[in-house]
């Protein structure tokens, strides 16, 4: 006899009403899926799973909203639940968007533009693996990433110097100012880190900078 699957149960925020009502019922669709704590906004989320008497499994966010929008709502939620698991869903494909979210602790990112049966399979990827990114993200970067398999690379000053920088919003120009040099170098740098680490993107560079502990992210949002 086929054992039921486990229910993975989700807490959404999502300011727009039609919207919110659409995914769920989308989620839902799913029977393994189960949404179970609503919200508005970011602050009215947070309200309600603080009275709720079982968290849910993860959280599904959108970042603009009104009151508490996506990134004060996930800094709120990984300071107080740290291994609770995040999926921010969004309009917003900005690279510096998906950085400051990654570094708030999301375990995905997913545009509101994918295929509806994207979504689902990045919450039973989240619930299972522990992290979930579309191609938007660099799927390939995080998994690279999130697993470990770094070539054994030694990093020099300059380069250390690069992955710090990687998980701010400054431009490369703006970081090659920083570091006193010229965007020629700077990008002369970023191929070499690319090559060392297996990415192609400077998300990817910024995973790495986290994962190798070059930038301190502020929840352990890898622990599964």
């Amino acid at each position: 006899m086929k054992s039921k699957q486990k229910l993975i149960t989700v807490a959404y925020a999502e300011d727009h009403l039609a919207v919110r009502k659409g995914i769920i019922a989308n989620l839902e669709a799913d029977e393994s899926i189960k949404v179970t704590i609503e919200g508005n906004n970011g602050e009215e989320l947070l309200a309600n799973m603080l009275e709720a008497n079982v968290l849910p499994d993860l959280c599904l966010i959108d970042i603009n909203m009104p009151k508490m929008d996506g990134f004060k709502l996930i800094a709120e939620i990984k300071k107080r639940w740290p291994r609770m698991r995040c999926l921010v869903f969004t309009v917003f494909e900005f690279e510096s968007y998906i950085i400051e979210m990654i570094k708030n602790g999301a375990n995905g990112y997913l545009l509101k533009s994918c295929d509806p049966e994207e979504l689902n399979v990045a919450v039973h990827s989240i619930y299972t693996d522990g992290y979930y990114y579309s191609e938007t993200a660099n799927s390939t970067a995080f998994s690279v990433v999130h697993n470990k398999k770094f070539k054994n690379s030694v990093f020099n000053d300059r380069e250390i110097e690069l992955l710090r920088y990687a998980c701010t919003e400054m431009s490369y120009a703006d970081i090659a100012a920083q570091m006193n040099t010229t965007f020629k170098t700077v990008d002369g740098i970023r191929e070499r880190l690319c090559v060392k680490l297996g990415v192609t993107t400077r998300i990817g560079l910024a995973l790495a900078s986290i994962q190798l502990g070059y930038f301190t992210i502020k929840s352990s949002h890898f622990s599964k």
